[in-house]
């Protein structure tokens, strides 16, 4: 066994090599670390970066899934840091009417189970159709190049669906109901070779977004985005990706998923442009000013989150 793979099986829950983990701790507003931004993790400073060596080795069950956490913990966080969970079911609810907008269908990916009460569903066996009426032409390939965000994503339950987020168990790939999981599936049902199959797949999670506060949910959600695409790979070319490959997922998701303070538009403990509300749940203690940065990936440009806001008006 490789150095890269022990290291690999030692970390459950981050299980990447020291140098594909490192681009999921990077913060690309500031060049440095994503901040800790929560003070769960005392005697660790919310207002520092997280490092490497806090996570990794005997530290490497330091930063825990919300379903791991005891329950005082879970509570505390959604007094202290409004902290929402969202069950699986209601995710994949409201994923199911974004869907049915789009194709004009019910039931497209899957259906609600009445007997469960609607808290299970069952997945659609057959291939995903795709309309080819003249009129409302619509491919798969459209589908996969759909812009998606996920505000005050936490771990990401609307994106990626790995873990049921009610009792924690695993859920089947094809089961999954995240808007990232209904992308790949149809990449998965329709690439003709290895080479479609990235090219594709690059695209999803290039138009795939989430901004998250609290830095251990942001860590969380970019590697349940990058473990899926561990999952689908080798579901699709029955292997795992090589580091490279995940190096390059690595990069979108550290671009796409992003730390901000959803009041200023800005980085944790940093104040914003033209807001006087400092970080939601601390004391203003403003030092620079770093209003978020995010990848417009099909124009290949940098952009700031609020110029996006200010196009549409808000």
């Amino acid at each position: 066994m490789s150095g890269a793979q022990k290291q690999q099986q030692d970390n459950q829950v981050f299980p990447f090599t020291e140098e594909v983990l490192s681009i999921l701790l990077l913060d690309r507003t500031t060049g440095k670390n994503i901040l800790w931004a929560t003070d769960d993790y005392s005697p660790i400073d919310s207002k520092s970066q997280i490092q490497l060596s806090q996570i990794t080795g005997t530290h490497s069950d330091r930063i825990r899934p919300r379903i791991q956490k005891q329950k005082e913990e879970q509570q505390s966080r959604t007094r202290n840091k409004a902290e929402v969970f969202t069950p699986s079911w209601i995710c994949n609810a409201q994923n199911n009417l974004i869907d049915e907008a789009w194709f004009g269908l019910k039931d497209v990916f899957n259906k609600i189970d009445e007997e469960s009460s609607g808290k299970k569903w069952i997945s659609t066996k057959e291939k995903i159709a795709f309309s080819t009426d003249i009129e409302s032409h619509k491919t798969w390939q459209d589908y996969v190049k759909l812009t998606r965000l996920e505000i005050t994503c936490g771990e990401a339950p609307y994106l990626v669906s790995r873990y049921d987020t009610v009792t924690g168990k695993n859920i089947k790939l094809f089961d999954r109901i995240g808007l990232l999981d209904r992308k790949m599936r149809v990449i998965c049902e329709n690439a003709a070779n290895e080479a479609e199959y990235f090219l594709w797949t690059t695209v999803a999670f290039q138009n795939t977004y989430g901004f998250e506060l609290q830095g251990d949910n942001l860590l969380l959600a970019r590697t349940n985005l990058l473990l899926s695409f561990n999952e689908y790979t080798k579901h699709f070319l029955k292997r795992l990706p090589t580091e490279e490959e995940q190096k390059k997922i690595a990069e979108i998701i550290s671009w796409n998923l992003w730390q901000m303070d959803g009041l200023t538009f800005s980085t944790p403990f940093s104040s914003g442009d033209d807001s006087e509300q400092g970080f939601l749940f601390e004391e203003m203690n403003t030092v620079e000013n770093f209003p978020c940065k995010i990848m417009d990936w099909k124009e290949n440009k940098i952009l700031l989150y609020k110029s996006l806001l200010k196009k549409k008006g808000a």
